[in-house]
């Protein structure tokens, strides 16, 4: 069969994306479970041996049933992460040979794999969202819809499709919440396109929709469900700073990259309306296109990482596909041909985008493996680490660290394990906690409290270990490398107004009433090509007129063209321990990570008040961090 051919049969073109979806689920398995979310997801399959159920999404356990199969099977760790990647395909599958084979459908069916794909890069890897779910059943209230129309008439068949189109409801609602808008476009889009004005089926489906959003809106009043139904009930109120809404932004700056395929058809379906003279259509599109992205843009106003922002948009990917794959149809084998290579474009486009974000997934695995080979020295197994020793750009969200390093130290073999889990302000461990407790296992912010006898102990084996709180120090490897002193024994040496001084007994220091100090200015990569090191800077001040010991300080800042972006400081302490005409000593340390040579390093004295006071004996150091 000939390229072209393949390309315009469209259950063949489907099955060629779910091959390749199948072998991506397969080749990042790790990067698709070992994350956040996922990893968590999988954690709780194997300590509970059983479907677990988040925010009240019934419908979202069932690619959970192939993990749960595999564990009863006592198949390997490595196997389990493989079948749980897979298995969301595999759902995703069954819906798109339902379309394509059993509703005849075939086109319609590409909706499916391209809608996993559209706009898609980060969050491909976050297969545990429910939105994935939510959005492939939507294509399927549709399609049953469609092929629901060849029923024969009488009161029989109007009940049954009028009882699985609420079954297939009822998976949407309780999958994701944002299913009541998509759901909500594809009845009226089905209404409109089938002229069924004076047909009560779209009307009564219409009240199941607004009944079901009723009621969950009702009984979410707390948890995570409860989040996407405060934004969505304070619509009115944030719709006069939409541009300031963090998913617009997004959406903005993305509208050429990430979302260049989306723009495209949303253009090529709008030129189509009006080239057919389809204004009803056209309305309908325009208007709940734009209120839908209103809608997304203040419920989710506030900053999330890229992968997050994705999911939050991917609805619009409904009101994208479903038109221009039922519509958008030349007459003609070579128009037909250009439209089929189009969405040959956007799959592949989705392909090579989460191939290039899996360096981002790969990098962060590295990093949370090299730490766990940095703790094995240790006779325990189990620790808390603080919020500043770990790097918050290869770790990205705190939360799941611990299940995340449990499950990648343990893929070597049960008696491998280790878990760390990070004390932040949003899972802060509460005082009194017992961490020689060797049974206890703190998981996530939620779950601080779990039996480690509990644990598999055929995947995981943290027994007899009590948790070990590490340090910086813990971390650090390698000397003391020295970048720079100053004793300022030079007499002649002076900066602007300041100058040396020597005292009675002949030591020579620095007398400053600037704001800021000689100290290290310079590039991070003129001193270290290490990523992560601690820095630690001494100097010993001499107040010569009172000031405020609460802003005489000492600083290590990371720049970049004027720009902060890490900053430690540190006075005399305690504070009201500095002793006018008195040498005192001030200390600051904090961990550094840089990988861009273009950074700045700034060590100085920080004098706000411009006081006049001596300084001596000034040293800057660091030790490089093992991870």
């Amino acid at each position: 069969m000939s390229a072209k051919s393949l390309i315009l049969n469209n259950k063949l073109l489907g099955q060629l994306m779910f091959l390749v979806l199948f072998v991506l689920s397969l080749l990042f398995y790790l990067e698709r479970t070992c994350f956040v979310d996922p990893c968590y997801a999988v954690f709780n399959l194997l300590y509970y041996h059983d479907y677990v159920i988040e925010a009240g999404r019934i419908a979202a356990v069932l690619p959970q049933s192939l993990a749960l199969v595999a564990i009863k099977l006592h198949l390997p760790l490595k196997a389990i992460l493989m079948v749980y990647s897979f298995s969301f395909v595999l759902l995703y599958y069954l819906i798109y040979l339902l379309i394509a084979y059993g509703f005849k459908l075939d086109r319609l069916a590409l909706a499916v794999p391209l809608v996993l794909l559209l706009g898609v890069k980060y969050s491909f890897f976050w297969i545990s969202t429910e939105t994935h779910q939510a959005l492939v059943y939507t294509i399927l209230f549709y399609a049953f819809l469609t092929w629901s129309m060849r029923f024969k008439p009488g009161a029989l068949f109007w009940i049954i499709r009028l009882a699985v189109a609420t079954a297939i409801l009822f998976l949407c609602f309780y999958s994701h919440p944002v299913s009541m808008f998509t759901v909500l476009f594809v009845l009226g889009f089905f209404v409109i396109d089938n002229k069924l004005w004076f047909k009560p089926e779209g009307y009564l489906l219409g009240v199941i929709i607004v009944a079901l959003a009723l009621f969950k809106f009702l009984t979410s009043s707390s948890g995570y469900e409860s989040f996407f139904f405060k934004g969505f009930g304070e619509f009115f109120e944030r719709i006069g700073v939409v541009s300031y809404s963090e998913s617009y932004k997004f959406l903005k700056t993305h509208a050429l990259g990430v979302y260049f395929f989306s723009l495209l058809l949303f253009l090529a379906t709008t030129a189509w309306y009006i080239m057919m003279k389809q204004y009803l259509k056209l309305a309908y599109y325009l208007v709940f296109m734009v209120l839908f992205s209103l809608v997304l843009f203040t419920t989710f106003n506030i900053w999330y990482y890229p992968f997050i922002q994705e999911k939050n948009l991917m609805g619009l990917n409904i009101l994208l596909l479903i038109p221009f794959l039922k519509d958008v149809i030349f007459p003609g084998e070579k128009k037909k041909l250009i439209l089929q290579v189009i969405l040959v474009l956007v799959f592949f486009a989705g392909v090579f985008r989460v191939a290039d974000a899996s360096r981002f997934y790969k990098n962060r695995e590295a990093y949370i493996s090299n730490l766990v080979k940095t703790v094995r020295k240790y006779p325990e197994k189990k620790f808390i680490l603080a919020e500043s020793m770990v790097d918050r750009n290869q770790v990205n969200v705190y939360w799941g660290f611990a299940p995340e390093t449990l499950i990648l130290s343990s893929l070597e073999g049960p008696d491998s394990s280790v878990s760390m889990y990070i004390n932040d302000t949003y899972g802060k461990i509460e005082a009194g906690i017992n961490f020689n407790d060797p049974m206890l296992y703190i998981c996530a912010p939620w779950a601080k409290n779990l039996d480690v006898r509990r644990l598999d102990k055929r995947y995981f084996n943290l027994d007899n270990s009590t948790y070990r709180v590490l340090t910086d120090q813990d971390l650090l490897q390698g000397k003391d490398v020295v970048v720079y002193t100053n004793t300022f024994d030079d007499r002649t040496y002076h900066s602007g107004n300041d100058s040396c001084r020597t005292d009675s007994s002949g030591n020579t220091w620095f007398e400053t009433g600037s704001e800021f100090s000689p100290g290290f200015y310079g590039l991070l990569a003129g001193i270290t090509k290490n990523p992560a090191i601690m820095i630690t800077a001494t100097v010993r001040v001499y107040p010569m007129e009172s000031l405020n010991p609460k802003w005489l300080t000492l600083v290590i800042s990371k720049e970049q063209k004027n720009v902060v972006l890490e900053y430690y400081i540190a006075g005399v302490q305690p504070a009201d321990s500095l002793k006018l005409r008195q040498w005192n000593t001030i200390t600051v340390s904090g961990i550094v990570r840089s990988t861009d040579p273009a950074n700045l390093l700034k060590v100085y004295l920080w004098n706000p008040e411009k006081k006049r006071l001596g300084m001596d004996d000034f040293r800057i150091s660091y030790r490089a961090l093992t991870h």
